[in-house]
């Protein structure tokens, strides 16, 4: 006897482009603007970065990557290790820590 479930494929991207509180414990999503110079991106204090996007890309985490973050017991921080561009959008979706 074979039993087979289907189940319908899930789009996120309506999911994650809604401004919403109550997805996963996200915080709204905080937003800069790169300026080509700017690499650290500080987040409010108990938020912590789950994930960052720029100019609408998500960016790999990882000292040999895009970015790294750092704390220091208080504030957490988005590095870059390059500058986003001038007048790329860094969104940074945030959870609490």
């Amino acid at each position: 006897m074979t039993v087979r479930i289907a189940k319908p494929a899930q789009i996120l991207r309506e999911e994650l482009a809604r401004p919403s509180t109550k997805r996963a414990g996200l915080l709204p999503q905080l937003r800069f603007a790169g300026n080509a110079s700017t690499t650290i991106f500080a987040l409010p204090q108990g938020q912590a970065p789950y994930a960052v996007f720029v100019a609408g890309a998500l960016v790999r985490e990882g000292a040999a990557d895009d970015y790294t973050v750092t704390f220091d017991g208080f504030i957490y921080r988005v590095v870059f290790a390059v500058a986003p561009g001038s007048g790329d959008d860094v969104t940074i979706w945030p959870v609490e820590a």
